[in-house]
């Protein structure tokens, strides 16, 4: 039936604007630079100590230490590795890497050390034993972008800033529902960092100032939490203005793609660790605002579509459809300009359910961090 009443046309109108309206609620429609500044910096390159924490990572540093030790870096750069004791044959995989290498360095976490987060020490260790003003925290897990990795993020390691941050991709084996959450974190936190104070940092790429952490005490104050190391160097010692959110493909790094109890741990530790940054009620309020904006969109949508069938109003059902396809087109259009931006590869028609499908992730990580024991989330005495 074609009824052009009061109540036709507002909610026409509604669904019509709230179909525009929503996409742009959404980290992909906002602006992220490549670069801090309009163009790329040119000064003179500092020397940087680079530093890896590993623990039973054998295989992964025989897959990438290799790029990290081939950076082409005329300003002279160390690689530090603090290596935790495991079982694996890590100390015969470094040594193979040392008697080739006059700029890599290994010391180890002491096996007394007990009651704090023993990756967040090896930190500490690895930053005391630098050389460098410059340190730049990487993963073994990590292979950079090329052998220009470094001289692009290190020319942003200048008298202007105190923290540079790169980004890391997840490598093809990842699912692209791992991919696309990663991109999605990665966009509010690079939006975060260049439009205020930074708030965290995914793992794999974090350059700071070695007097800055040693003069801020380091961890202290949360070293007897296991997991944050990076989350808590950029929280602690983020000021506005004060770092360089890079998000150039030159800069990013490549993870290897976790394993399902990896990804797990990743998100639980991550619920325990943001119970302890500062500035993260605003930072997520800004991602529940633009989640609360997309469900209210399609639940407008669903709700007319119903009406539309119980009185039989012909042109509300057809505004649902029209609102439908709006926004279903304007969210893919953006998620698939940010996956251009960061050379991702996200097929299109899996950005609407991956998106919706984000609400009921959250909601079980959630109710499995409040079932856990949250003494697995710190270092106790057993």
């Amino acid at each position: 039936m074609l009824t052009f009443d009061t109540t036709t046309m507002i909610l026409c109108a509604v669904l019509i604007v709230m179909s525009i309206v929503s996409p742009m609620m959404n980290v992909f429609f906002r602006k992220i630079k490549k670069t801090p500044s309009d163009s790329v910096l040119q000064g003179e390159l500092p020397p940087v100590s680079i530093l890896l924490t590993v623990h039973d990572n054998a295989r992964d540093l025989e897959r990438h230490l290799p790029s990290l030790l081939a950076q082409d870096y005329p300003a002279g750069y160390e690689v530090i590795i603090v290596v935790e004791k495991g079982e694996d044959d890590t100390d015969d995989v470094l040594s193979h890497f040392t008697a080739n290498h006059q700029n890599m360095y290994v010391t180890f976490v002491p096996d007394s050390s007990r009651y704090m987060s023993r990756k967040k020490l090896a930190v500490t260790l690895g930053v005391k034993a630098a050389k460098n003003q410059w340190i730049l925290m990487a993963e073994p897990t990590c292979e950079p972008a090329s052998d220009q990795w470094l001289k692009n993020i290190a020319q942003f390691a200048d008298d202007n800033h105190d923290m540079v941050t790169g980004y890391a991709n997840y490598n093809e084996d990842a699912t692209d529902y791992q991919r696309f959450e990663r991109m999605m974190t990665e966009c509010y936190l690079i939006w975060k960092a260049q439009h205020g104070t930074a708030y965290r940092s995914e793992p794999g790429c974090l350059m700071f100032r070695k007097n800055m952490f040693l003069d801020g005490r380091g961890y202290e104050g949360n070293l007897k939490y296991i997991r944050g190391e990076y989350d808590f160097v950029v929280n602690k010692y983020a000021e506005k203005g004060r770092t360089a959110a890079v998000a150039m493909p030159e800069c990013c790094t490549v993870e290897d793609a976790p394993d399902k109890e990896q990804w797990r741990n990743r998100h639980l530790f991550y619920l325990e660790t943001r119970k302890h940054l500062k500035r993260s009620a605003a930072f997520r309020l800004l991602y529940n605002a633009d989640q609360t904006v997309m469900h209210l969109n399609y639940v407008l949508i669903l709700g007319c579509c119903i009406y539309a069938a119980i009185t039989s109003n012909i042109i509300v059902g057809a505004a649902a459809l029209i609102a439908l396809i709006i926004t279903i087109a304007l969210r893919t259009f953006f998620a698939c300009r940010a996956s251009s931006f960061f050379g991702e590869n996200i097929p299109g028609w899996k950005v609407v359910p991956m998106e919706l499908s984000m609400l009921w992730r959250n909601i079980h990580r959630k109710l499995a961090y409040i079932r856990a024991d949250k003494y697995d989330f710190i270092c106790h005495k057993i």
